[in-house]
């Protein structure tokens, strides 16, 4: 069995002053603007490893890895599954399964 692939960790190159954040990973290249909820919205400006799990930090946190897993054992909710989606396509990875 072959060890899992290393992630990338982004690095956020400055925030301006509409709150807008802009990420980059220097090892693929991936690059996006991102504005945090309530307003949520992301620009991708280049793709770089769309299979790579990438994690961040600003300051002293970070953004490693997310689990989401029915606490009872049973399968996903309809909403667990949007939430597993919009983490997919917004770059998050949490477990490897895909919703």
């Amino acid at each position: 069995m072959s060890a899992p692939p290393e992630p990338h960790e982004m690095v956020h190159e400055g925030t301006d002053p509409s709150g807008a954040e802009e990420w980059r990973c220097p090892r693929c290249g991936r690059h996006f603007i991102v504005r945090w909820p309530p307003d949520y919205d992301r620009l991708v400006l280049a793709a770089g490893d769309e299979n790579a799990t990438h994690f961040g930090r600003k300051g002293e946190a970070s953004l490693r890895r997310i689990e989401a897993t029915p606490a009872s054992g049973e399968p996903p909710s309809a909403a667990e599954d949007a939430w597993r989606r919009w983490l997919r396509e917004n770059g998050m990875d949490w477990d490897g399964r895909v919703a």
